[in-house]
């Protein structure tokens, strides 16, 4: 099985995971709208408690916490390789820390829009968040010789990997370019957005996971 074949395939297994993460500031701006709802619940329930009403607050905070952990998406591991041609993987690369995986190709308009802004947000935030930069080669003609004539060309300093086999595109079920996904330190997959995103938004996921 060719590896066009494989993207195919995986695509549609892999489709969920975008539902579960959600995409774009919509879903960004829900999640902050349920972590100020679960806010004054636990403020709620700390009162209720101090009143002597421990019995319903816990019962509450447990059906809370248990609807949490069934949207745990654990992100999918995948191989790529480093600048320097090191095979590496997804584990690798985020080591224990939150992360944000970029999918771009260098033979896209709106991935060439939004990588100034994840420059900016990476001379940022570099020391708290891993940024992968994935160019999927293979993927719109690209090649990995464009991709890195293109980020030398920019002088981007942000840490950029190449997807030479399509693992990574085939494993995430990549349809569009960009494609972003916010990883927590937990290796679970937090939001996610099909689309060019803007600094806010991008500041806004990377809250999420911080």
């Amino acid at each position: 099985m060719n590896a066009k074949q494989k993207w195919i395939m995986a695509a549609t297994g892999f489709i969920f995971l975008l539902v579960i993460a959600g995409f774009g500031y919509q879903e960004l701006k829900k999640e902050a709208e349920r972590q100020e709802v679960r806010t004054m619940k636990e403020k709620q329930e700390t009162e209720e408690e101090s009143a002597g009403d421990t019995e319903s607050t816990g019962t509450g905070r447990e059906n809370e916490e248990e609807q949490q952990e069934t949207e745990v998406t654990a992100a999918p591991d995948f191989t790529v390789w480093d600048q320097e041609g090191k095979e590496v993987t997804l584990l690798d690369i985020l080591d224990g820390k939150p992360g944000v995986l970029n999918f771009w190709t260098s033979k896209c308009p709106p991935c060439k829009e939004e990588m100034p802004e994840f420059q900016e947000v990476y001379e940022e935030m570099g020391d708290e968040i891993q940024f992968i930069m994935l160019d999927g080669v293979g993927c719109m003609g690209e090649t990995e010789e464009s991709g890195k004539e293109y980020v030398e060309e920019q002088g981007f300093s942000f840490p950029v990997y190449y997807d030479l086999e399509m693992n990574a595109v085939s494993t995430y079920g990549i349809q569009a370019f960009p494609t972003t996904f916010f990883i927590d330190k937990e290796g679970n997959i937090a939001a996610g957005r099909m689309g060019m995103l803007t600094k806010d938004i991008l500041l806004q996921g990377i809250e999420m996971i911080k």
